[in-house]
């Protein structure tokens, strides 16, 4: 019986009502959830499809576990659920944090920089998430398709990640330049 697969759906399913109930407490106080691409927008787009396209190939392969060319040996699997429910904790943690800061993209009204909660240890807890999804996507699903999909998105939101820190820098100038020379980008 392949028990991680249980893990997998339950990380999804936790991250999924997390960031639900986060959407809809913005949503309550009026605020807009979507903001502005950071990078292009066929970039932007094409980065987070790819990205979200391997996490349904991590759910599709808990599903239906016999689907790949490739027979993944029970340690990699526990390793890629490693990852994600890493990964879900560190972005669940980092939905929380940011409140009504929240937002895809770049906010378009004003919010205040966040360097408290897990943002004191990670300028960028939510993208570190992300990619720990990812890369235990590649693990869970190793199919070239699928590390094709998770090096594009990440190499993309790495793009993102150096767009919002230009908006960060003019936005908050010296709190910004302060905070970004004692906290590190990802790890």
């Amino acid at each position: 019986m392949l028990v991680h697969r249980y893990f997998v759906f339950l990380a999804f399913v936790v991250l999924g009502v997390i960031l639900i109930i986060q959407v809809i407490k913005l949503r309550r106080k009026g605020e807009q959830f979507l903001g502005k691409p950071a990078i292009d927008k066929f970039n932007f787009f094409t980065g987070k499809m790819t990205i979200f396209t391997s996490w349904g190939l991590f759910i599709f392969k808990a599903i239906s576990p016999d689907t790949g060319y490739i027979t993944v040996p029970a340690i990699l699997s526990w390793i890629a659920v490693g990852l994600l429910w890493a990964g879900t904790i560190i972005m669940s943690i980092a939905f929380i944090d940011l409140g009504q800061s929240l937002k895809v993209g770049i906010p378009i009204v004003p919010t205040r920089l966040k360097t408290d909660g897990i943002y004191r240890f990670n300028r960028n807890p939510l993208y570190l998430g992300v990619f720990l999804i990812s890369f235990g996507s590649c693990f869970y699903f190793p199919d070239l398709i699928n590390i094709t999909f998770v090096f594009y998105g990440i190499f993309i939101h790495h793009r993102i990640v150096l767009g919002e820190e230009q908006f960060l820098s003019a936005r908050f100038g010296l709190e910004w330049e302060e905070y970004r020379k004692r906290t590190r980008r990802y790890i």
